[in-house]
């Protein structure tokens, strides 16, 4: 009985064909040209700190980390902005780790290591496109027509209205460029292949290790990424069953089968990101959520959708609407069994960006539909670019065939389809060229000046800075902790920063009278544009430039002395309520705070002082003294955004810690004198959990090779 041929080893490869290496090689030449184009495109990236809002959250956030990981700290609360957060610990922390791991074992600035961390996913994007397809089955040059397309698709601004250019939410440049969506850019630039390997594994069984791999890569990078890829598993899965049943499938798909390979795959995606999400359930007291959405977040509703693409503002921004005007021939002459994946995914991403504004708003707004703007332009650049090459592809195949003869007005019809394709090129690289713009070039900053008003706070007040009244602008506002250290008030940008339970209150009192929110955020610092001076009642000036003006108002320091006059309702809707208005009420100029319910302790008048403060990367230190314990022990507040994980001690001693507002820390201490210590402190099944992912994968891969 002959044997049968090990799965575990390849057929004898068949001897080459004369030209089969150049035919190879040609493809590759032009990702090698794509790549070129890129780099030369986005080179201006190393001329300064990127444009963005959160991209220098996300540069203040790697300095952060790129700092602790020297210092060998791995709890990694961050004061970096709206009283402080802890990193890593929701989601999107995997690219600003990495660029900071980079940082931290090079010597490497985190400017420079971030710089090449946006300069990189931007160059890589052909070749993963290209990959990708060739994944689910498309020829080298049907692949390479999706690499074209991917990298140079534009949108443009889109919607009216200010904060409304729903461009910035866009894939590739669009997103990272304009509104500095870093760890989107990761993700969105391995999309493409965690979707090709997810097809794969839905039809046919294999490589289930990578599309395990590159899907909780792409998820861990982003969410919405993630979710994302779940919403095309599904759609695609969909579209072949119904096929299937409609027998317009060319091949035998069994259904059952399918339908459980994607309960798989989406069982160990969800089980394998658990870092991403577990920590959020467990710790949700500690969650801030997103008060303050952006207005574009819901989505376009479809009547918009429909005329972005019609109009070419969703693809074609910057250049002539090559790929709008090819969309229509590939939606009905293009080829190849990839396409269906392709069009399911964006016909789900379009429904749910139709539907996005009919959505409404919960609590904590965790669903803008917006987010699905990059999936739907990447599925539909890869539709395009690949579809428009496999018409050619089948019309010359037609003409040159033996059963049948295409005219050759159907020929020249076919390269007619490619042309548009050199001038997405050409017009693309243009226009992403224009979209770099970085610190040293943008005007509505002095920067010389306001680099002037960073030197000088080295040397003012501790404590946080506000800045308001004509200086705010996201350099502005993130800078100063990148470059000295110095937190500010109210900051926007990076999904963990508006996670901090403190951003709601931040945000509503943003160029709000100064005094109040140096009492309530020991915010001392104001920094302000000297045409808007008149504007600002009371302060100290302390610095003066030419642009800029920096004014001290009374503070009451990172640790201090307040009084309990009532307690805070139980329920989380009604516990933010109840602090806002606690804002507006005239208390936190009294040092008058109020309470959890399930934090009770004293409500004694304020009778301490601070003495001295210290912190560390994820600690504070104070000495303090109580003089007075006539009306019991003194509640002292630390300004310091409260979380499940901190722990306190006093004089070494472990104390609760009660939770008051806005949304802060406080211990009860009494008479006398004492060291006041509180950790925070990342659990260790935290970390274990990140390794929950890569051990799927192995598994996964080892199952595989027995196979």
């Amino acid at each position: 009985m002959p044997r049968r041929p090990s799965r575990r080893t390849s057929p004898k490869a068949k001897p080459a064909e004369p030209g089969a290496r150049g035919r190879a090689v040609r493809p590759l030449a032009v990702l090698a040209a794509l790549a070129a184009i890129l780099a030369w495109a986005f080179a201006h990236l190393f001329a300064g700190g990127p444009l963005g809002l959160a991209n220098t959250a996300h540069l203040a956030e790697v300095t952060f980390l790129s700092q602790a990981m020297r210092a060998g700290d791995w709890n990694w609360w961050d004061p970096a902005g709206n009283s402080g957060f802890p990193s890593g610990y929701f989601y999107q922390v995997l690219p600003q780790a990495l660029t900071a791991a980079l940082s931290a074992l090079t010597g490497l600035t985190p400017l420079v290591s971030f710089q090449l961390a946006l300069f990189l996913p931007l160059l890589l994007v052909p070749a993963a496109a290209y990959r990708a397809m060739r994944v689910l089955g498309a020829d080298p040059w049907v692949a390479v027509g999706a690499a074209v397309a991917v990298p140079f698709t534009i949108a443009g601004d889109l919607m009216a209205g200010p904060g409304a250019n729903a461009a910035r939410w866009g894939h590739g440049a669009d997103g990272a460029l304009l509104g500095g969506l870093f760890t989107q850019l990761w993700a969105l630039a391995a999309l493409p292949l965690a979707l090709a390997h997810a097809a794969r594994w839905l039809e046919t069984g294999q490589g289930l290790a990578s599309a395990l791999a590159w899907g909780l890569l792409v998820g861990l990078c982003h969410p919405f990424a993630g979710a994302a890829l779940g919403v095309a598993a599904v759609a695609g899965a969909a579209w072949r069953v119904l096929q299937r049943l409609m027998r317009r499938d060319g091949t035998e798909i069994g259904i059952p089968g399918l339908l459980l390979r994607l309960v798989v795959l989406g069982v160990l995606l969800l089980a394998g990101s658990a870092s991403a999400w577990l920590p959020v359930l467990v710790d949700y007291q500690g969650f801030g959520g997103f008060p303050a959405r952006m207005m574009d977040e819901a989505g376009p509703g479809f009547a918009r959708l429909a005329r972005w693409i019609a109009q070419g503002r969703l693809l074609d921004h910057g250049r002539l609407p090559a790929l709008t005007l090819l969309l229509p021939f590939v939606l009905v002459l293009g080829r190849g069994r990839w396409l269906p994946w392709l069009w399911a995914a964006a016909a789900a991403y379009g429904l749910l960006l139709g539907i996005g504004p009919h959505l409404g708003k919960t609590q904590d707004d965790l669903f803008p539909a917006v987010r699905f703007l990059g999936a739907l332009q990447i599925t539909l650049a890869l539709a395009i670019g690949g579809g428009a090459v496999s018409i050619v592809r089948w019309l010359r195949a037609g003409q040159e065939g033996p059963r049948w003869r295409v005219p050759r007005s159907a020929a020249a019809f076919a390269w007619v389809m490619v042309a548009p394709l050199a001038l997405v090129v050409v017009g693309g690289a243009l226009a992403q060229r224009q979209r770099v713009r970085v610190l040293a070039g943008f005007g509505v900053i002095d920067r010389a000046d306001f680099m002037r008003s960073l030197e000088a706070l080295r040397a003012l007040a501790p404590g946080r800075l506000q800045v308001a009244f004509g200086a705010e602008c996201h350099w502005t506002i993130q800078l100063p902790y990148a470059y000295v250290g110095r937190p500010v008030v109210a900051v926007l940008g990076g999904a963990a920063l508006q996670s901090s339970p403190n951003f709601v209150h931040a945000w509503e009192l943003r160029n709000d009278d100064p005094a109040l929110v140096a009492r309530v955020f020991d915010a001392p610092l104001l920094l302000l544009r000297q045409n808007h001076a008149e504007r600002v009642p009371g302060g100290t000036i302390v610095w003066e430039g030419k642009t800029y003006q920096m004014r001290q108002f009374p503070a009451p320091g990172l640790v201090g002395p307040v009084q309990v006059v009532g307690d805070l309702p139980a329920a989380r809707r009604d516990r933010r309520q109840a602090s806002l208005r606690w804002l507006r009420s005239g208390m936190p100029l009294r040092d008058q705070v109020l309470a959890d319910p399930g934090a009770r302790g004293s409500v004694a008048p304020a009778a301490g002082r601070t003495r001295e403060i210290a912190r560390g990367h994820s600690s504070i230190r104070a000495h303090i003294e109580v003089d007075d314990d006539r009306a019991g022990p003194t509640t002292f507040a630390v300004r310091e955004s409260w979380h499940p994980r901190w722990r306190a001690t006093l004089d070494g001693t472990p104390v609760a810690v009660r939770r008051i507002t806005p949304d802060y820390m406080a211990v009860d201490v009494p008479r006398g004198e004492h060291t006041l210590e509180l950790r925070f402190r990342r659990p260790a099944w935290l970390w274990l959990l990140w390794l929950l992912g890569p051990v799927l994968v192995l598994a996964a891969r080892l199952r595989e090779a027995r196979a």
